[in-house]
């Protein structure tokens, strides 16, 4: 048997799948939004990482050169210190 439904039901119908499929567009444009905000903050601590990381890599690299040059240093007054006579001589 077929269900025959009137104009006025079929309206009601209408009406509310209508109603529902605003109500689903509002909440999709919603998460894109909050989507968007969160791929902006992402992308901000993304730049803040790199930022750090470069940082934190060039304080290294300094550290490293002043080590060598403080090495390199030591090795110059080693035998500038070993050529001077260790007591008085008469």
């Amino acid at each position: 048997m077929v269900d025959k439904k009137t104009k006025k039901q079929l309206e009601e119908e209408l009406t509310e799948t209508v109603r529902k499929n605003e109500a689903l567009s509002k909440a999709y444009d919603d998460l894109l939004e909050q989507a968007k905000a969160v791929q902006a903050q992402s992308n901000n601590r993304l730049v803040s990482i790199r930022l750090l990381e470069n940082f934190a890599n060039t304080v290294i690299n300094a550290s490293s050169q002043l080590q060598r040059d403080m090495n390199e240093l030591n090795l110059v007054q080693q035998p500038a210190q070993d050529g001077e006579p260790q007591g008085r001589e008469t």
